[in-house]
């Protein structure tokens, strides 16, 4: 599915807050809704960065420049999907690209844990490691490629220029 979005390595505003920041990730849900994460610039009291901010377009103050056709392979959405390492199976609720390029899929598992009788908790896996009918499989040669050109971050929950192997521009240039 094509759709415009912003460019993520940017600066940009909220316009909420008034906060300057950098987009970080945007985020497509299984309605196909985008959200972004802004990095606002500077560091807390504790000197740790501002903690990210979760927003929709209408909240981003932007140019026509600002935005870009890509081509999103949402038909993974709503599939089952295992991550390869931990075996972690279940729903592709989400789609992820990071500031860097990478695309990783939020995996919520069907049931309850039943130690606490709570829904299993959704994780985010870098999608290059994950199997399901509606991921398209990297050849070795194209995988290796990508992991040195879209690195993934290391430890990183959804709490990264360089375009996915997954996600390409409208045009199927890349970004």
């Amino acid at each position: 599915m094509k759709l415009k979005l912003l460019t993520l390595g940017r600066t940009y505003t909220d316009h909420a807050t008034l906060l300057e920041g950098t987009l970080t990730h945007w985020y497509c849900d299984m309605s196909h809704q985008i959200y972004y994460l802004l990095q606002p610039k500077g560091l807390g009291a504790d000197g740790q960065p501002i903690k990210k901010l979760i927003m929709e377009l209408a909240r981003i103050s932007h140019s026509a420049e600002d935005i870009v056709e890509v081509d999103i392979p949402v038909e993974i959405l709503g599939t089952e999907v295992r991550d390869k390492t931990s075996g972690f199976t279940g729903m592709a609720v989400e789609l992820v690209q990071h500031i860097h390029g990478c695309v990783h899929v939020i995996i919520q598992p069907p049931g309850l844990v039943k130690s606490t009788g709570l829904p299993h908790k959704q994780t985010d896996f870098d999608l290059r490691d994950c199997v399901g009918e509606k991921i398209p499989t990297l050849s070795p040669a194209a995988h290796t490629e990508s992991l040195v050109t879209r690195p993934s971050p290391c430890n990183t929950s959804f709490d990264h220029h360089e375009p996915s192997p997954f996600i390409q521009a409208a045009d199927g240039s890349g970004r």
